[in-house]
């Protein structure tokens, strides 16, 4: 906290005065030695003169000197008081040198105008060293003591009484010096006084102040009679903003609170104003620059009323609480887990009371027993344990409590208060204090039941099915991934291709056609990857006849698939005929494969023709089978129709989209380049298009979505090869993607791995 210093100051206001005062003393000198030039002796004014200047060069020495010590920080009040006062005293006994020389005129009217001008010069001096007395006398006192007796001594001068009067006007400039210095210093104890005042404020500002930055709070202050509000750089940034940005008026705040908490805010707040409550308080949502919303608490109060009660302003504080309204909605869906979800918290005193000192609300639902009824002392939790899980249960739990584990888990039935069983599952925690000894047993309990009769139910279908399997006249045959037959099943050996003997234990290759054998390998891989059926059409030469058949194959683990063959020869025929009148997917209205299979011809031959490059992307939506289990297929194929639509805006309109089935689609691409180097170029270039529009997010319903393709990259240039094998190389670079991690594309290369040899992990 900075003071003034009385004397510093006084000193200061001293120097700065010399400016002025110094060529008007000197001027007036010169004035009167103009007016008795020609009646005093001109060597006596000349040596006044002479004097005179001398002591104005004096103080101008002097107040050069203070000026550099000022600026040096070296000034001392005490000394250069005492210097300027030296030179004040100078000052007076040169005018008064001049008095005395200049009452000797013996001219009246002369005497008369010398005795005005000192008296001049003494009222301006007593104006201009009012803040020192001293000073003032220092001037005043020698000039006015010569003038007044020369003026009063014997000879041609004025009458004694005019003497006296000059000395009446001393005495009477001594005083009035006197009262202007006390007002002076009086002036400088006010404002020391408010210098401090004003530091303590300001002090308790820069408290304040950072108290609130601290605290994360923003102050507002609302002047009701202007509409002005002043929102601080805090209750800015709370917001997203800075100060400046914001229009500081009330429909700044107001236009930010959530339309469903604006009400209840309006009440409170105009409850405040009319007295009904001493504080305003209320916690909502604001919206957030980036148009989220945050949650504030909001407090105030009005600060001053008009003498009609009306009030004209308040002053307010804001803190975020976004954190913690997080906070109280995790614990309040923690407790509502634990008051109606299907998993009680239990704590036992011990294995061998089996006390239960605390159960949560919702073990009435799970059991029928109260909190109270189970906390009881002579209740014993152990009696609502099944029979047959008794033994096994202490077992474990007392082996576990020796061994110190920290946690361990157990599944038994624990008798309802209605007499029956349910099934739980356990998870126990003993709790122990510093030196390892038991203090209690926490146990969070799951509700099994409806798992339990699942299982059960399981346990009954895979019954049905096995006696189903036995009556169905279908081919089952059981395949690892490696396309090994495993195991066969048929009500119906006409059949099977060949004998039993000749294919257990043999791969696919080695029994079957090898056209017919890989259409079954590509659906096994597709099985283990996706996890989903798969249809596989093929045919065989048995006898004089070629035979169609249907495979269904459907995952059994992560290393076998389960095939149901059908022979559909007559189905065949019927649907090549039918299927002429049908080229396109019902669900997207993409063509099919078929109509993709002629199209991918047309490119071929046209191709043959102009040289120009063609080329085929197989797609596959990644992680496709996980949102049809978690959503239904009513959103999978919703996901499917979007995906076809971004697929015919990434492409031209020449190019083909098709899909194959479930997340499968085709996109082929003609009249490339005729070298394949900018051919391919081209086609990674529509591949890196389509990656970028079907990564966008999906709107499924209001849920946004994001799902990314792995897309197979393939060229073919004229006929050198068949559309299926087109098609498996296509499939093949996929594969590739999927395996090195998804949501990318790869374009296949003759030194590809075969597909026989990858490995069986879902691409999804």
């Amino acid at each position: 906290m900075s003071t003034i210093d009385p004397r510093t100051e006084r000193t200061r206001f001293l120097y700065n005065g010399l400016t002025a005062s110094l060529p008007i003393s000197l001027f007036a000198g010169v004035i009167l030695a103009w007016v008795h030039w020609s009646l005093v002796s001109p060597a006596l004014i000349l040596t006044w003169l002479a004097l005179l200047a001398g002591a104005t060069a004096l103080r101008a020495s002097l107040l050069y000197r203070f000026r550099r010590a000022e600026r040096q920080g070296r000034q001392q009040g005490r000394i250069w008081l005492i210097r300027f006062r030296r030179g004040a005293l100078a000052m007076g006994l040169a005018w008064a040198v001049g008095a005395a020389i200049l009452s000797q005129s013996g001219d009246t009217q002369a005497q008369f105008f010398l005795a005005f001008a000192m008296a001049g010069i003494s009222a301006g001096v007593m104006i201009a060293l009012a803040t020192d007395r001293l000073s003032a006398l220092l001037i005043i006192g020698p000039m006015l003591l010569s003038l007044g007796l020369a003026l009063v001594l014997p000879g041609e001068g004025l009458s004694p009484m005019a003497g006296a009067i000059v000395l009446l006007f001393l005495l009477f400039v001594a005083l009035m010096t006197g009262r202007i210095q006390a007002s002076f210093e009086d002036n400088f104890r006010l404002r020391q006084q408010a210098e401090s005042q004003r530091a303590v404020i300001r002090d308790n500002e820069l408290r304040w102040r950072f108290a609130l930055e601290s605290s994360g709070q923003g102050l507002w202050d609302w002047d009701m009679i202007s509409g002005h509000v002043y929102y601080a750089p805090r209750w800015a940034r709370m917001l997203g903003h800075e100060s400046a940005e914001l229009e500081p008026v009330l429909g700044t705040r107001e236009g930010r609170i959530h339309p469903d908490d604006r009400m209840s805010v309006h009440a409170q707040l105009n409850a405040h104003l009319r007295g009904e409550t001493a504080l305003y308080e209320a916690e909502y949502r604001m919206r957030h620059r980036e148009g989220h919303h945050v949650w504030v608490h909001d407090r105030g109060q009005v600060i001053e009323r008009n003498p009609s009660g009306k009030p004209v302003r308040m002053i307010g504080i804001q803190e975020d609480i976004s954190r913690r309204k997080r906070v109280e909605h995790s614990l309040h869906e923690e407790r509502q887990l634990f008051a109606t979800g299907p998993v009680a918290l239990f704590i036992w005193e011990a294995v061998d009371t089996g006390r239960v000192l605390y159960a949560s609300e919702n073990v009435h639902d799970l059991l029928g027993y109260t909190r109270m009824e189970l906390q009881d002392p002579r209740f014993n939790y152990a009696d609502l344990i099944h029979p047959e899980d008794m033994g096994r249960v202490l077992n474990e739990l007392q082996g576990h409590i020796r061994g110190k584990t920290h946690q361990f888990e157990q599944s038994y039935r624990l008798r309802h208060k209605g007499g029956y069983y349910r099934w739980f599952y356990d998870i126990t925690r003993p709790e122990r204090d510093e030196a390892g000894r038991l203090q209690r047993i926490r146990g969070y309990v799951f509700d099994q039941t409806r798992l339990k009769e699942m299982e059960t139910a399981l346990a009954d279908s895979e019954r049905k099915n096995r006696a189903l399997l036995e009556a169905m006249p279908d081919l089952v045959l059981r395949f690892n991934s490696e396309g090994r037959y495993l195991d066969w099943h048929s009500g119906n050996t006409a059949l099977l291709y060949a004998q039993p003997d000749r294919f257990i234990g043999k791969t696919l290759t080695q029994v079957l056609p090898e056209e017919a054998a890989w259409a079954l390998f590509e659906g096994i891989h597709s099985v283990l990857l996706h996890g989903r059926m798969r249809r596989v059409e093929y045919s065989l030469d048995i006898g004089n006849a070629t035979h169609h058949f249907e495979a269904r194959l459907v995952k059994l683990n992560n290393d076998e698939v389960v095939a149901v063959v059908r022979d559909v020869t007559t189905q065949k025929q019927a649907a090549e005929r039918m299927g002429q009148l049908a080229y396109c997917d019902a669900l997207t209205q993409l063509p099919n494969r078929r109509l993709l299979m002629e199209n991918i011809r047309h490119a071929m031959a046209a191709g043959q023709r102009s040289g120009q490059h063609g080329a085929l992307l197989f797609l596959d939506l990644d992680h496709f089978k996980a949102l049809n289990d978690t959503y239904g297929h009513a959103v999978g194929d919703l996901l499917l129709q979007q995906v076809a639509g971004r697929l015919r805006e990434a492409v031209r309109e020449a190019d083909t989209v098709a899909r194959l089935g479930g997340d499968e689609f085709v996109v082929m691409l003609e009249d490339l380049e005729l070298i394949e180097e900018e051919a391919l170029q081209q086609a990674r270039h529509v591949g890196q298009k389509i990656l970028d529009a079907l990564g966008q997010p999906y709107d499924l319903e209001g849920m946004e979505y994001h799902c990314t393709p792995s897309i197979g990259i393939t060229l073919f240039h004229g006929r050198r090869l068949d559309v299926e094998e087109l098609m498996r190389r296509a499939d093949q670079a996929m594969y590739q993607v999927k395996k090195t991690g998804r949501n990318g594309m790869h374009v296949f290369h003759a030194s590809t791995t075969r597909l026989l040899q990858f490995p069986t992990q879902d691409r999804h």
